[in-house]
């Protein structure tokens, strides 16, 4: 117990060290936002859009069931926690609750839920609280004192109980998530550098690179003449393909690329396959049809279905069983289906035959009518 105590209180100093925003990691990055919450919700755009929106939509249709582990069975429907999740505020669905709370575990490492309570202290709803607005208060007996929620000025504290903390494990910080895209951070602000310098060889031509040589020797005005009617005449993409006229004299050729240049505006497909690959989310599932056929599509949906989505999904209902079941009579475990394509599949087939014999629950017969 002594040591743990000492653990607790080593990694306390170290988080209010940190300030409002505790680092997640001491590990550095080229990224300016590596360690920034706040920013990090500012890179959901371009291939990390992409990752998040497919693994956010995949985990929100997918089934989130409660088991009964004394009876091995499904609640029934009017079942208090089972409303919970299907009314989950006057303003979410439940399709918006795993989107959002996908969307911050994956740009920050962290989602944090606010439950409040009704009268009879009772969780009457759950609400999605932006990760880069709240920060853990660390305390050296209990570990974990409240959460603060700081933005535009508005400070609230909230106890333990009311906030679920889902968060993704970090090898550096007992309080605080590291997502995936602080993992991406340096593929991603190459990528943005490349598209940032394809962009410019739009804006400043549609011949980039244009030499034009004289063997005779120009004069400075005459040289800032032709400068600008080639600018003006000939800058940006929607001038492409006019026609050019030299004066007597004058002679066009391409200033070409070298390899190494070339090299670096064709590898923004490599950092956008790195970025991918660090959220888990196969090329045919990101919308990418190149080298991708029917059997491979099929393949990439089962891994991204076992490797990427179904720990996520492990790690989410632990944590909902621990922080959220617990809290209501006998013993309930949180189970999402299994997103495994395949492994529906078998499971469906077994209960048809479950079904023909006449050996299911009413509750699977309902959820066999919703297929």
């Amino acid at each position: 117990m002594e040591l743990i105590r000492k653990i607790r209180n080593a990694f306390s100093t170290k988080a209010n060290n940190g300030g409002i925003f505790a680092p997640v990691t001491t590990a550095t990055s080229t990224a300016p936002w590596y360690n920034n919450p706040g920013a990090q919700i500012e890179q959901y755009r371009q291939w990390v859009y992409v990752a998040v929106r497919a693994i956010a939509t995949r985990v929100a249709s997918t089934n989130l069931n409660f088991i009964d582990e004394e009876t091995s069975s499904r609640l029934e429907p009017s079942h208090p926690l089972r409303q919970l999740f299907r009314e989950v505020n006057p303003h979410d669905t439940s399709v918006t609750l795993w989107t959002k709370t996908m969307m911050f575990l994956e740009l920050t490492g962290n989602a944090y839920w606010y439950l409040p309570k009704n009268a009879l202290g009772e969780i009457a709803e759950i609400w999605v609280i932006p990760s880069h607005y709240m920060r853990v208060i660390p305390d050296a007996e209990k570990f974990i004192a409240g959460y603060e929620y700081s933005c535009a000025g508005v400070r609230e504290t909230f106890d333990t109980d009311e906030i679920v903390h889902l968060k993704y494990p970090s090898p550096d910080s007992v309080y605080y998530g590291t997502g995936p895209l602080q993992a991406a951070a340096d593929s991603v602000e190459a990528h943005k550098a490349m598209k940032k310098a394809e962009r410019k060889s739009f804006e400043h031509g549609a011949f980039p690179g244009l030499a034009i040589q004289t063997e005779e020797k120009l004069a400075p005005t005459v040289r800032a003449r032709l400068e600008k009617a080639f600018e003006n005449g000939f800058s940006g993409a929607n001038k492409a393909g006019r026609t050019l006229i030299l004066e007597q004299g004058l002679k066009v050729r391409p200033f070409t690329m070298s390899p190494r240049e070339m090299d670096f505006m064709q590898s923004s497909k490599m950092t956008r396959d790195e970025i991918l690959a660090v959220f888990g989310v196969p090329a045919a599932v990101a919308g990418i049809s190149e080298d991708v056929n029917r059997a491979s599509a099929e393949a990439m949906l089962y891994t991204f279905a076992e490797n990427t989505i179904l720990p996520k999904l492990r790690l989410i209902q632990a944590q909902i069983t621990q922080d959220i079941c617990s809290k209501y009579p006998g013993v309930i475990e949180a189970k999402f289906e299994n997103p495994i394509p395949a492994v529906r599949s078998e499971e469906r087939a077994d209960m048809e035959l479950r079904l023909k014999y006449g050996i299911t629950t009413p509750e699977e017969e309902r959820e066999r009518l919703q297929w």
